[in-house]
């Protein structure tokens, strides 16, 4: 029987090393070798699990690239490898999505390994009923352009964003100037570590109970608007 290449989309934890799936552990075991946004975030999970594997480093930077190179290193060896990201479920705002696509396009079976989200962690301590809601993601870096994205939002829908770790300050301020002190929000803070929080309020009580939070990874749901009576 010819071994068939394979590119698995693995899913890794978020900040507590404890959720990560055994299904997820034993690819990692198994493959070939393991892709990964950053050498030193990818070595330090697979030192965790005391797992030796040749890291490829495949970012937004290098994705044009490498992508032809692994896809070649795939088919001609029939290898199996590993698409990780920093944390978390991988390709949602992450570079690999050309990759996947190319292994599509080529024959190479591509197995997802489901796992730990941010985006579902923090749905899961919202609160909200969850019937609709849009994914947006990143809004520009560029503060002129994100304030003309924020007069833009749809109003009907609870909007999920992530964003840097360092921008969480001045995306309230320019959410509660553009969309209003009342607007309501929730914050999801360091979600599954130990100082995780999950804020509720509205833009101007979030921007007051942010002020002396440390730096750390977030995600923001902007609650659909409601006509205050």
């Amino acid at each position: 029987m010819i071994k068939r290449p394979k590119l698995y989309v693995v899913a890794t934890h978020i900040g507590n090393p404890e959720d990560i799936t055994l299904r997820a552990l034993n690819v990692l075991k198994k493959v070939n070798f393991v892709i990964c946004e950053e050498f030193k975030s990818g070595s330090k999970l697979l030192n965790h699990y005391n797992i030796k594997k040749k890291l490829e480093n495949l970012n937004e930077h290098n994705e044009d690239e490498q992508t032809p190179a692994i896809i070649r290193k795939l088919l001609e060896n029939k290898m199996s490898a590993a698409l990780i990201s920093d944390a978390g479920t991988p390709l949602f705002a992450d570079p690999g999505n050309k990759l996947v696509r190319d292994c599509h396009s080529n024959g190479i079976q591509v197995v997802p390994i489901p796992g730990a989200s941010s985006i579902m962690a923090a749905l899961m301590a919202s609160g909200l009923a969850l019937k609709q809601f849009l994914y947006y993601g990143f809004l520009s870096a560029n503060k002129f352009e994100r304030r003309k994205e924020l007069k833009k939002l749809p109003r009907d829908y609870d909007l999920i964003f992530l964003e840097t770790p360092y921008r969480l300050k001045q995306l309230l301020k320019d959410m509660r100037r553009i969309l209003g002190s009342n607007r309501e929000a929730i914050i999801a803070y360091k979600l599954t570590q130990p100082e995780e929080k999950i804020l509720w309020g509205t833009l101007k009580e979030l921007v007051t109970m942010t002020k002396g939070l440390p730096k750390g990874e977030f995600v923001i749901i902007l609650k659909k608007y409601r006509k205050r009576r």
